[in-house]
């Protein structure tokens, strides 16, 4: 077992390479590459991406739910919470949709160099997690063996549900699109049932706050609705868009793209931030119905709303 709290302590100089690495497995990070793809790249990997990030992050959150374990600094109080969060421990989150994110990019690219630069960044990511005290070792493990299923899994059925998918009208694809990201939402509603009348221990949340700083809600829905919503909202654009071919920049000098891109985010990020400002939600299916339209507009304007503005620039 790996002793963080001796590690935070003898290393202090790692806190800021560990917090950039661990920003590779932020959700925020796979939004803005998923966007700079889908927009200027290759929409259509974006879209796999997309859509196997919101699977991923839909399995984590009911994986979470359904082992109920702590954080290393809500048990043990020599950790510092140099990265704190309200959810369970394990599997990783990071380290699961590292290996998702990353694992299909080597997929697609097959270049041995790019490949050696996945393992490194992936166990990059899991090292940092451990070392910020957001995870245990075993932690980590599992979100690599979990991710790694996930990617098997989603590389062994895409291409035959995806060319099903195509040949369906669109509404149906859409509806489809819906459905699927209920069935996210299920896994952890499923996961609640099945733990039943555990609570999280006081002194858990006791410790996340003397050491995290703030609340923790473990049991929440709130990541599997952002979840489902992206996985919606992402799924339902591009199906709408790709047909029309508008899931480029607009054509232009370099500069004209860069203000494209830069616009399309902003954008993102006001539907993303400031409907949350003005509307104030407490715990509960408001909350919930909130995040999941929240999730699911910011990803339909990525992957629909911009496209159609850029192609008209």
């Amino acid at each position: 077992m790996i002793d963080i709290a001796a590690l935070q302590a003898q290393a202090p100089w790692l806190a800021i390479p560990m917090t950039l690495f661990s920003l590779l497995g932020q959700p925020e990070f796979f939004i803005l590459a998923i966007a700079f793809l889908y927009w200027c790249k290759n929409p259509r990997l974006a879209i796999r991406l997309a859509l196997l990030m919101g699977i991923s992050g839909g399995l984590a959150s009911a994986l979470k739910i359904f082992f109920h374990l702590p954080r290393p600094y809500w048990v043990i109080p020599d950790v510092r919470a140099l990265a704190s969060h309200s959810s369970f421990a394990f599997p990783s989150g990071h380290s699961l949709g590292a290996v998702t994110f990353w694992g299909l990019l080597a997929a697609g690219i097959r270049r041995r160099g790019f490949t050696l630069l996945v393992a490194f960044l992936v166990v990059s990511v899991g090292a940092s997690r451990i070392f910020l005290g957001a995870h245990f070792l075993s932690d980590v493990i599992a979100g690599f063996g979990f991710g790694l299923l996930i990617l098997i899994g989603f590389l062994a059925l895409e291409g035959a549900v995806g060319r099903r998918v195509t040949t369906l009208p669109l509404s149906r694809q859409i509806l489809l699109a819906f459905a699927g990201s209920i069935v996210l939402v299920f896994a952890s509603f499923a996961a609640l049932a099945v733990i039943g009348d555990w609570q999280v221990p006081a002194a858990w949340a006791e410790a996340a706050i003397r050491q995290g700083g703030r609340p923790i809600d473990p049991l929440g829905l709130g990541d599997a609705m952002t979840a489902a919503g992206f996985f919606f909202g992402f799924a339902a654009g591009a199906a709408v868009a790709w047909p029309r071919q508008m899931s480029t920049c607009a054509m232009g000098t370099g500069s004209e793209r860069l203000l494209c891109f830069i616009f399309g985010l902003a954008t993102a990020w006001a539907i993303w931030f400031v409907p949350g400002l003005i509307i104030p939600v407490e715990p509960g299916l408001p909350a919930y119905t909130f995040q999941y339209l929240r999730a699911a507009t910011a990803a339909a304007w990525v992957s629909y709303g911009a496209p159609v503005i850029f192609a008209r620039t």
